[in-house]
């Protein structure tokens, strides 16, 4: 079995610090090219989500303006039935704007973690648990 002692990062050598400290900048560049990628995803995502929920309204808006205009002119029979629409776009905003709001999260927690890379906070904050 091992009895070597595990060092601290101020207890290792100035070569074994350069070794750590190359490996601990390849991974924070790898974390923030990685984040900056699943940002751009999420935001894509978003705007996706904002677009349907236009795109659904617009569509609603076209189903009103036909659907009376048929009646009006006794093309169909029926009556148009504005609360099952509005109760249907209620449920479908409500499970959208859920969703928007889990990815908004999702979005912010990779804004904060390229910050604390770009500012040196994760580097520090990798050095400090290395002294613990």
């Amino acid at each position: 079995m091992n009895n070597e002692k595990i060092r601290t990062y101020d207890e290792l050598e100035d070569d074994e610090k350069e070794v750590l400290d190359s490996f601990r900048k390849m991974k924070l560049m790898y974390d923030h090219a990685r984040f900056k990628l699943h940002r751009i995803q999420v935001e894509d995502l978003i705007n996706d989500y904002e677009q349907l929920k236009k795109l659904r309204e617009e569509i609603q808006v076209k189903y009103f303006s036909i659907y009376e205009e048929l009646l009006a002119e006794d093309l169909i029979e029926g009556e148009l039935d504005a609360c099952v629409w509005g109760i249907t776009r209620e449920h479908e905003n409500e499970a959208w704007d859920s969703e928007l709001r889990l990815m908004s999260g999702i979005k912010n927690n990779f804004d904060i973690g390229i910050d604390m890379i770009e500012s040196g906070e994760a580097e520090q904050t990798i050095i400090d648990n290395e002294n613990w």
